[in-house]
């Protein structure tokens, strides 16, 4: 008996190392094992050992192929120096496939919506959800319109979430436009499978590419207010369900057409300013202690590059970034070299995330994990 329990543990301690594709196999060997490896426990503890010991960790892109008419969906390694092959991994998507937004990941689950279709996907072991649409009744003349989404996961309730900031809005009088109404919240928890409203007074939040991030518990978008031309990060707790506000640096009160993007840089939310033109260049400012607006410090300005738009993801001393001709590129931090991937997409369609792969599925709700 003793035995038999000691070669189980021992088992499970070796398929806890794999990586997901071989787990993916591993079930097919015996009925012992797939109960194993199907089991929450099991999942949880592969989650956990890929996350402490940083195995398994890719970069995942999504971009926008015309010639096929899809968004797909590709690993690399974040080790960005050595490897530049990016098998695509394709997904059946039932509704719209040009997805603006990727948002995530949460324990291998990342969003992906085009503000009209939204789904949950977890990449790694090719499972997708399909969430039901917001069904709000709202005051007679009223119609909703989103303005940007984003998604994290609660572990004091071990719940997924979806956030919609949408805009109501009225038919002008002569139909030719709508008159601005107010700005509406709206929660998605994967458990129930159900939208519900929440009460808050947000200011208005723009979509534009890596507009958004999920860092430290919250997620986090670029808010306006037109009234006295402010610029804030409005982030929200996933946990707690608490809207903030963090001003950014004095810099961006000054009018310059720069546009602005929100990635993750030595464990800080990094700010770029940056023009597209024929050489771009980026300055970067650091939020040296979170939610402090007075800790943004200048940290350095990278370029001017030839033909660089618009940058896409931080990973480790690499910035990926989108050339004008759709091309993949990136900039190691140190070396200044500039490197291109042989990985193109439709301008502006790139979106990256740092994933760390897992067993966890979309289908169990609070029971994946």
């Amino acid at each position: 008996m003793a035995s038999g329990n000691l070669l189980e543990d021992v088992v499970t301690e070796i398929l806890l190392m794999l990586p997901v594709k071989v787990l993916l196999r591993c079930k097919s060997v015996c009925k012992s094992w797939y109960t194993l490896i199907t089991k929450p426990s099991f999942i949880t503890a592969h989650l956990n050992c890929n996350n402490a010991l940083k195995k398994n960790h890719w970069i995942l892109i999504k971009r926008f192929l015309k010639e096929i008419n899809k968004s797909v969906l590709s690993f690399i390694s974040d080790d960005i120096g050595g490897d530049d092959h990016v098998p695509p991994i394709e997904i059946t998507i039932p509704h719209s496939n040009h997805f603006l937004q990727m948002l995530g990941p949460c324990n291998g689950i990342v969003c992906l919506t085009d503000h009209r279709d939204i789904i949950l996907c977890n990449p790694s072991i090719r499972d997708f959800k399909v969430l039901p649409t917001p069904s709000f009744c709202y005051p007679q003349g009223l119609f909703s319109r989103t303005l940007n989404m984003g998604f994290g996961f609660d572990p004091h309730s071990n719940e997924y979430k979806v956030i919609r900031i949408a805009e109501l809005h009225e038919d002008d009088e002569d139909g030719a436009g709508y008159v601005f109404h107010s700005v509406n919240v709206e929660i998605y928890d994967l458990s129930t499978d159900s939208w519900r409203g929440i009460d808050a007074v947000v200011p208005y939040v723009w979509y534009f590419p890596c507009s958004q991030l999920l860092f430290n518990g919250a997620f986090h978008w670029w808010a306006y207010e037109e009234e006295h031309g402010d610029e804030w990060i409005l982030y929200f707790h996933i946990s707690t369900e608490v809207f903030q506000q963090i001003r950014l640096p004095d810099v961006c009160a000054v009018p310059d057409g720069n546009e602005r993007a929100f990635l993750v840089l030595n464990e800080s939310i990094a700010l770029l300013l940056f023009n597209s033109s024929d050489q771009t260049s980026f300055d970067i400012w650091l939020m040296t202690e979170y939610g402090v607006a007075e800790s943004w410090t200048k940290h350095s300005t990278i370029g001017p590059l030839v033909q660089v738009e618009r940058p896409v993801l931080f990973s480790k001393y690499e910035l990926l970034l989108e050339k004008a001709n759709g091309q993949l590129v990136s900039y190691h931090l140190k070396s200044k070299i500039l490197k291109e991937f042989q990985v193109y997409g439709a301008q502006e369609s790139f979106r990256a995330l740092v994933y760390s792969e897992s067993l966890v599925s979309t289908k169990r709700g609070r029971d994946s994990y």
